[in-house]
């Protein structure tokens, strides 16, 4: 074992062209779509410096054709980048993965990872204003909307085929879901997920910490899509949600759950710089930068 592997990975295939173009009326659908790649980059640049093995998983160039199949909008794509890294993932055998992306599909394969490695041991934290529990021909075809899904052992057996683990849902929790305009709550309620609402700082982490207290597991991954942030507070994520958690209420609860836990998984998704997004139209057409 090699102790923590920080995984780089800008994909923005597996979000859905109409929700981005909904989502972000400012900008064109390349630039929308794009944005969740160069996003996970500049979230990168920002983090630390890693003091740990580094890998990227390579993502395609910008495609408007990309298929939708069997309801997975660019499936063929992501299967291809899930594969890769999957090789990434065996190759460096850790025992902790960061992830940065990207759109929120970043997590699936690194999280299957630990559910194989950690087995009934293993926790998923979903921070996320969203559930991200569709099945594939639901109300959102992006995959980064199906990823708890597929953890579950659910959805296109495709996508399950390459997953080395998965988890059953006491090991999951959906903290901060509370946007449903493309989600599919009924399978939330049908597969007996907990939800734990935005609140206040402390009563928001005392209810995370008794959770996983209760789910008995000490190892744990935590998704952190920065769009849990009200974006009141700081507008970072595609989807503004200004009834969400402030930042100082994930960074507190993801600070606690390391602090009373073995924190094995942490990806950080879905920023999405809208204004670095306006300044590469502006680059792109510049005399002599072309």
């Amino acid at each position: 074992m090699t102790g923590t592997l920080r995984l780089l990975w800008p994909q923005w295939q597996g979000a859905e062209p109409g929700a981005v173009d909904a989502l972000t009326p400012e900008l064109n659908q390349k630039e929308g779509r794009l944005a969740y790649g160069i996003g996970g980059n500049i979230a990168a640049l920002l983090a630390p410096p890693a003091a740990c093995p580094t890998a990227t998983v390579p993502v395609s160039d910008y495609d408007p054709a990309l298929p939708k199949e069997d309801g997975i909008e660019a499936k063929t794509e992501v299967l291809r980048q899930n594969s890769a890294a999957l090789e990434l993932i065996a190759a460096a055998n850790p025992d902790r993965i960061v992830t940065i992306g990207g759109d929120c599909a970043v997590s699936l394969v690194p999280f299957s990872y630990l559910a194989a490695k950690y087995g009934d041991d293993f926790a998923v934290v979903w921070l996320d204003s969203h559930a991200d529990s569709n099945l594939p021909h639901g109300p959102n075809a992006g995959l980064n909307t199906m990823v708890v899904t597929h953890l579950l052992g659910k959805g296109d057996q495709a996508v399950l085929a390459d997953l080395p683990g998965t988890v059953s849902p006491p090991q999951v929790l959906l903290a901060g879901a509370h946007g449903w305009d493309d989600q599919d709550a009924t399978n939330v309620k049908e597969w007996d997920l907990t939800v734990i609402q935005p609140a206040e700082q402390s009563v928001f982490v005392s209810s995370v910490l008794e959770w996983l207290h209760r789910s008995g597991c000490r190892h744990v991954a935590v998704h952190f899509d920065v769009d849990v942030i009200a974006s009141t507070d700081a507008a970072l994520g595609m989807a503004h949600e200004p009834d969400a958690v402030t930042a100082a209420t994930a960074l507190g609860t993801i600070t606690a759950i390391a602090e009373h836990f073995d924190l094995v998984g942490l990806t950080v998704a879905e920023f999405v710089p809208r204004e670095a997004m306006k300044l590469r139209s502006i680059l792109q057409s510049l005399p002599l930068l072309c």
